[in-house]
């Protein structure tokens, strides 16, 4: 099966959906045995008809419970009869009916009603004019994304676009929203936020830059199916800049990123849940993006000016073919990929520093 065969089989099967929620309810109800949860949950999906009735909050709503009959049994009739007055001359009031209470859910949610809905209508790019050159900046948490990210971006009059930014401002905003607040409570513990949440706010950024020549993603994608949903929903990028680092640096980073800026996800526990899905995720994104011929990796457990001339002459050389350069390499170094022993140890490590 190659790749084009893998996307258009996890598309029609509605597999991101599906995993979404699921990731969703395991945040949500932090089951003992999430292995008995997630068969629970599947055999939901059968009942329900498959993944296509499936929505990101299906496994995170209350259950509704059957009240029991008033009086045990007593007819409609005969309660009235207890309540009413006798007294025919009894004023009465006629009330119209009230409105239905509909259930949450991802298409009633304010926040995703008719943006979300040109969105998904519309092209994110003019097909008329020219489309703006596309760096995403993927790399470990504290690998200097952001710095590296901003310095393309100024050199070459590109529009920067922070991800994480994006998100940590939407649940600012709508911080009294039931979704933003459960995407909260995901992103602090260290997870990936949904998938089809997080390429919407690309979009709805992407949409209001159309005259940019070019833009510089930071921080996305983390795993393949989010690159998938990407190309399908935006477009292919022209060039993926992976910032390798080693484990140490990255959390010698982090700790001093937490004690300066106190990001609500550079906790202990969220970032060895991050390095722990940067560790299962990186290698077969590093390699998909690889076979397209798109990625060129970079050492970043270096002085960042060293980073960002390496990086300078490969975007002159992949997007400015005009200028004489030497592009950087296109190889996965996997010695600057964390190890498993390195993330079994993080807790530890950091009690040490």
């Amino acid at each position: 099966m190659n790749t084009n065969d893998a996307k258009e089989y996890l598309a029609r099967r509605e597999i991101p959906q599906l995993f979404e929620s699921l990731l969703n309810g395991l945040m949500c109800s932090k089951p003992e045995d999430p292995v008995e949860y997630l068969e629970s949950c599947l055999q939901k999906v059968k009942e329900l008809g498959g993944c296509d009735k499936v929505k990101w909050d299906t496994f995170v709503s209350q259950e509704k419970k059957t009240l029991p009959p008033l009086n045990g049994g007593q007819s409609r009739r005969s309660f009235l009869r207890n309540v009413m007055p006798e007294n025919s001359n009894f004023p009465y009031r006629r009330y119209d009916r009230l409105p239905p209470i509909h259930q949450f859910s991802i298409e009633s949610d304010t926040d995703l009603s008719e943006t979300a809905e040109l969105i998904e209508e519309y092209e994110v790019f003019d097909p008329t004019r020219p489309r703006p050159k596309i760096i995403l900046v993927i790399g470990g948490p504290g690998s200097g994304k952001g710095t590296q990210s901003l310095k393309i971006a100024e050199r070459y009059g590109f529009q920067y676009i922070s991800v994480g930014e994006l998100l940590r401002k939407k649940i600012h905003s709508t911080s009294s929203n039931r979704k933003w607040s459960l995407i909260a409570k995901i992103i602090t513990n260290g997870e990936l936020a949904p998938q089809e949440t997080t390429i919407t706010e690309i979009k709805q950024k992407l949409m209001q830059i159309p005259d940019e020549e070019g833009v510089v993603i930071d921080g996305f994608p983390r795993d393949v199916a989010q690159a998938l949903s990407f190309e399908d929903q935006i477009c292919t990028p022209d060039l993926v800049v992976f910032l390798a680092c080693a484990n140490q640096r990255l959390k010698e980073r982090l700790l001093k990123r937490a004690e300066q800026q106190g990001r609500p996800d550079d906790n202990l526990k969220a970032t060895q849940r991050r390095l722990m899905n940067f560790k299962q995720n990186a290698t077969p994104l590093v390699k998909y993006f690889q076979e397209k011929g798109l990625i060129m990796t970079f050492d970043a457990d270096r002085n960042e000016d060293e980073v960002f001339y390496d990086i300078s002459v490969a975007v002159d050389n992949k997007l400015f073919p005009n200028k004489e350069a030497t592009s950087g390499s296109t190889d996965l170094d996997p010695l600057m990929m964390l190890d498993t022993g390195e993330i079994i140890d993080t807790e530890s490590d950091y009690e040490d520093q």
